[in-house]
């Protein structure tokens, strides 16, 4: 893994899956001596692991209540980090149910993963990646993992988007729908907001692909979070938030969109915070 893929130094898991199987399948190829992309299962870091005993892969769970809270961060997370690795090149953190850290716990765990030591890696597993405070998101690598679907979801639409593609830049449609929505050409009222929403209407009845949109326009915010932590971008961020909510509760598609954009025109449109555009 090391030879051909750089370790990041922080990771989102994300989706309906066996999350903490593919984390483990992760950090076991980091660990590998083999310096390969998968792990060899025959180096003595793979016996090691898979004996459930790696002094370098530390599981951050809750001590006392359901939620991670600061305790847990300092305890497990700041504290061991400030020690090298016992016998390996990394330290490798897996936060499980990342959607239950409080938000004291994330500001914790964000100070620590914007300047992490050399040796340490974060791997965040999520149901819930819009739980994530943007500005932790945006510090991390976000991998999303769906459930493959069957054969007659599958045909259901023919405007199906995967996370890929949506996250391509060269995914015209939804290139086009940001610049919109991040640039928008005209006054931001409820007109434009209706005229936008014709955009997204091909994916009304894709949930996925809506989903992955949405996910897009998030960590679009979170990016812009890196350089700013203006109040407006985290309310634009909120927005989408209530909207990936309301959509995964059956809300009404057209109604809950509409008032996303218009909240995002309202806060991006203050006449005090001209930079926040794209």
């Amino acid at each position: 893994m090391r030879e051909t893929n750089p370790i990041g130094h922080a990771y989102i898991f994300a989706g309906q899956v066996d999350l903490l199987e593919r984390a483990n399948a992760f950090t076991k190829a980091i660990h590998c001596l083999e310096n390969t992309n998968e792990a060899c299962n025959m180096c003595i870091s793979c016996r090691v692991f898979e004996s459930g005993n790696h002094p370098d892969t530390l599981y951050v769970t809750a001590e006392k209540l359901t939620t991670l809270g600061v305790d847990d961060i300092r305890e497990q997370v700041i504290y061991p980090m400030a020690t090298r690795p016992f016998h390996y090149n990394y330290k490798i953190f897996i936060i499980n149910k990342a959607e239950t850290l409080t938000q004291a716990a994330q500001n914790a765990l964000l100070k620590t993963i914007e300047e992490p030591a050399p040796y340490g890696v974060f791997l965040l597993l999520t149901t819930h990646v819009e739980a994530l405070l943007p500005t932790v998101l945006s510090r991390c690598v976000l991998k999303k993992f769906d459930v493959s679907l069957n054969e007659n979801t599958a045909t259901a639409s023919n405007a199906t988007l995967s996370h890929a593609e949506v996250s391509n830049p060269q995914n015209e449609h939804v290139q086009s729908l940001l610049q919109a929505i991040l640039n928008p050409d005209r006054p931001p009222d409820i007109l434009a907001a209706m005229a936008l929403y014709k955009q997204f209407e091909p994916f009304k009845e894709n949930k996925e692909s809506m989903q992955n949109i949405l996910d897009t326009l998030y960590t679009r915010f979170g990016e812009k979070l890196r350089t700013t932590h203006a109040a407006h971008i985290v309310k634009a961020t909120r927005a989408i938030v209530q909207a990936k909510q309301a959509l995964s509760q059956n809300g009404n598609f057209q109604l809950t969109i509409e008032l996303m954009l218009l909240k995002i025109f309202n806060h991006l449109s203050t006449p005090t915070n001209p930079s926040l555009r794209a």
